[in-house]
């Protein structure tokens, strides 16, 4: 489809269209008096740098019935067809406090019926500022006016979410709202700038929601989906939405030179981002992260407040003495390495989301990296060496002087593979010169009688 004052439809992917009728007002424009000068005196010409009018400028297909299309004009008309195009039923005059003429920024079928759409009006231009917003089920006939509760700002752009109808997103020229229950209450969009937003669009695979804005670039909200479930996480006192695939990542990190340090990004958060909702009194939370065979490998203590809530999870296990550890650690060893526990391998793990008693699960697929020729066998192997390696550092920590190079050996040992220094250590299982220096280990710590012989 592509809109001017008719709308061009192609049924042979653009090799050729064919024409409807006139969808605007047709109102001449050289016979409107604007500031008491007549359009046919005005000394420009009418292409030099004069904006046209009386164009369709949103066009909308019903994603549930192709026959039924949507569109609207920047002179104010609403136009519907139920039959591909062949008839049209203007309905502007019905939407309930609508300025007349008011440009049409955004027409939008729903899916989820073929009669419900939205319309959203900006009347800046006739000095009128005030937001329009509106929701239809039965093709045009009837109008709600969803706009009562929004500040001051004409409306740009509304979406709705590809998982749930009833979620929308509204840009206007100040901020961004969302509603969960099809534009009845709206609530303001946290953590963004107050700017212009011209167009959005919900990512179909990700959920990311991504803002076009006047003059603040691009911004991506990642990830809202939880808003497609929260009108049921409402009525748990704890809730636990669905988490995206984790994935382990062989990072490289150079700190050799510090030039380049002024010019690099923030890279996003390590492992898989975590979203939770806490009911009001729900007290003290902590999210579990069990394996396959049900073993806790992470436990993180919560913000208790109530609310949305979001954490990550490293895909790392947790260290259980790490304030014993930091008092022994080698200096000569990057700090970061005893703050981490080694990666988990790849698999299915459960995520719980415990508060007052009530438990809230929900699964997490974790893959390995995807440029990295390893088996799971190698990176169980690998989890598995440095778990030892840990267990091995845990029996040193209230040892005597004499176990000091023990644990610098060890130390150097679990940072060679975990990472640290100036190159992080790959994903890739122990060589056998490192299991050389374990078994060395352990064998001088059998003689001192610290660990058990075996």
């Amino acid at each position: 489809y592509m809109g001017g004052n008719r709308l061009h439809v192609s049924r042979d992917r653009g090799n050729s269209f064919s024409p409807t009728e006139d969808l605007t007002k047709a109102q001449d424009r050289d016979t409107l008096v604007i500031m008491g000068v007549r359009g046919s005196d005005i000394a420009l010409s009418r292409n030099d740098g004069t904006s046209s009018w009386g164009e369709i400028v949103t066009i909308s297909e019903s994603p549930d019935d192709p026959d039924v299309l949507w569109l609207g004009t920047d002179d104010g008309n609403v136009q519907v067809t139920r039959d591909g195009t062949r008839s049209w039923t203007e309905v502007s005059a019905l939407l309930p406090g609508a300025p007349p003429g008011a440009y049409v920024s955004r027409v939008l079928a729903s899916a989820g019926a073929p009669g419900t759409a939205y319309v959203t009006l900006d009347a800046h231009r006739d000095g009128n500022f005030a937001p329009y917003v509106y929701r239809t089920e039965d093709y045009g006939q009837s109008w709600t006016a969803l706009h009562g509760t929004l500040p001051s700002g004409s409306v740009n752009v509304i979406v709705e979410h590809p998982d749930n109808p009833h979620v929308l997103f509204l840009g206007t020229e100040h901020h961004v709202f969302a509603s969960t229950n099809r534009g009845e209450a709206w609530a303001r969009f946290p953590g963004l700038p107050t700017t212009a937003y011209d167009d959005m669009v919900v990512h179909p695979r990700e959920k990311d929601l991504v803002l076009g804005t006047h003059g603040r670039s691009i911004i991506i909200v990642d990830d809202v989906s939880a808003l497609a479930h929260y009108d049921e996480a409402v009525r748990n006192g704890a809730f636990l939405f669905g988490i995206g695939q984790g994935t382990i990542m062989n990072y490289w990190k150079d700190t050799s030179y510090r030039a380049q340090g002024g010019s690099m990004g923030e890279n996003p958060v390590d492992g898989s981002v975590i979203t939770y909702r806490l009911g009001t009194g729900s007290g003290p939370a902590r999210l579990i992260v069990r394996n396959s065979e049900g073993e806790a490998v992470r436990t993180l203590t919560l913000p208790s407040g109530s609310g949305l809530h979001r954490v990550s999870w490293d895909l790392r296990h947790g260290l259980e003495e790490e304030e014993a550890w930091a008092a022994h650690d080698d200096p000569e060893v990057a700090r970061p390495i005893a703050e981490r526990g080694p990666l988990v391998s790849p698999g299915v793990y459960t995520v719980e989301l415990v508060a007052r008693g009530a438990t809230s699960r929900q699964r997490i697929d974790v893959r390995g990296d995807p440029d990295l020729p390893l088996t799971v066998e190698d990176y169980r192997e690998r989890e598995a060496f440095l778990l030892e390696v840990l267990d091995l550092r845990r029996s040193l920590e209230n040892s005597g002087e004499e176990a000091a190079p023990l644990r610098r050996q060890l130390n150097q040992l679990y940072g060679a593979i975990n990472g640290g220094g100036v190159r992080q250590g790959s994903l890739y299982p122990p060589t056998g010169t490192q299991r050389q220096t374990l078994e060395r280990i352990k064998a001088r710590l059998r003689a001192q009688g610290i660990v058990a012989g075996g």
